[in-house]
């Protein structure tokens, strides 16, 4: 119960007003201020310009008479606990009122300081808690909805692109996520590739994940070139930050004819594994994007491949995961179970790697968003 605590009498006679006040003044063991109005209609205008945190309301006054003055003030102020003190005695009136969202009925000349001190604060007391729970359902319905939303923007399922298998997966910390994967066509008849991790995670960096996608896509359709793509979203992501969040992002070119891939990495990395399980690092070729507008985003040196190979991008989450004990899991086990598992579908990798990094951070919560990709060259 806290310490201050705001009542709105609403009392026509001075003499119950007066017993009001000197029976809180009495047992009240923190502080109020009692605000004190002859008239319904006085008392619901002012609930208009002034906080309160309960109304004791007699239920004959000036402008209202009976069940009915409950009901208008129940009508006007659902947000306000209700207390009912009046002299009135009709054993339904009470149970109406009860049921109709009144904390309590309480008969003049039968309330003594402790019934209504205690009568006031668990009404206050039960609001506030209902109010909590009110909050906390209507956080969750958004939350999902911003999940379902969310989740739209993902792949509903890897493309088909003769010689080449797919699969991506992003396992978001909460209810949404910063990280990003696509696939989409590219001007000139190649597919598009991207994995990105918007620094933080929640909500506010799900919307820039969202930004990030329209725009990659949006620019990637207009031109073959990764680089040119990645350059001029990183324009467009500093005009709308300023500077405030960053993205690391591998864009990638396959070309399914030639079996070629060229990409252009802002602040992240990505990993080839050949058919012996050999591992080429594909390093990053730009700073993330959102920090300098005037950024260049060039290509790294086209890649042959062939069959057998396996591309893998991967956000921090997966490697930066931690055990009990404060290992981290790192890039070398991840290379490792990706080795162990690398003659297995894609969509068995990218699950067997999530399972991994859940056994090793065991017990402890995922505190980062994983995404996971990985292109398998057919043929073998």
């Amino acid at each position: 119960m806290p310490q201050y605590t705001r009542i709105l009498l609403i009392e026509d006679d001075p003499d119950d007003v007066w017993v009001m006040r000197n029976l809180l003044a009495d047992s009240w063991d923190g502080v109020n201020e009692l605000t004190h109005v002859e008239r319904l209609e006085t008392g619901l205008k002012l609930c208009q310009k002034r906080e309160f945190d309960v109304i004791l309301l007699d239920l004959t006054l000036p402008d209202s008479h009976g069940i009915e003055t409950f009901l208008r003030a129940y009508a006007a102020v659902p947000h306000i606990p209700i207390v009912i003190l009046t002299a009135l005695t009709d054993q339904s009136a009470a149970n109406q009122a009860v049921e109709g969202g009144a904390e309590d009925f309480l008969l003049k000349g039968r309330v003594d300081d402790h019934l209504l001190v205690r009568s006031i604060r668990y009404a206050v007391e039960r609001s506030r808690r209902r109010k909590a729970e009110n909050d906390l359902q209507a956080t969750r319905h958004e939350f999902q909805l911003a999940r379902t939303m969310q989740q739209r923007l993902f792949p509903a399922g890897p493309p088909k692109v003769p010689g080449f298998r797919f699969s991506g997966a992003t396992y978001p910390a909460e209810a949404t996520g910063g990280d990003l994967f696509d696939y989409f066509p590219m001007l000139g008849g190649g597919w598009g590739i991207v994995i990105a991790d918007v620094s933080e995670h929640g909500i506010g960096p799900s919307f820039l994940m969202a930004e990030t996608r329209a725009y990659i896509r949006a620019l990637a359709r207009s031109q073959a070139d990764a680089g040119k793509s990645l350059t001029e979203a990183n324009r467009l992501i500093c005009e709308d930050t300023g500077g405030q969040q960053f993205v690391t992002l591998v864009l990638a070119r396959l070309d399914p004819g030639s079996k070629t891939l060229e990409y252009a990495a802002a602040g992240h990395i990505g990993f080839l594994f050949n058919a012996a399980g050999d591992c080429r690092r594909l390093d990053s070729t730009s700073q993330p994007l959102g920090f300098d507008p005037e950024l260049t985003g060039p290509c790294a040196e086209r890649i042959q491949l062939v069959p057998g190979d396996l591309v893998l991008l991967a956000t921090d989450g997966v490697y930066e995961a931690h055990s009990p004990a404060g290992a981290m899991f790192g890039i070398e086990r991840m290379l490792d179970v990706v080795r162990e598992n690398r003659d297995l579908p894609p969509q068995s990798i990218v699950e067997n790697l999530r399972h991994a990094v859940g056994r090793f951070s065991q017990p402890l919560a995922q505190i980062d968003d994983i995404t996971i990709v990985a292109v398998q060259v057919g043929g073998r």
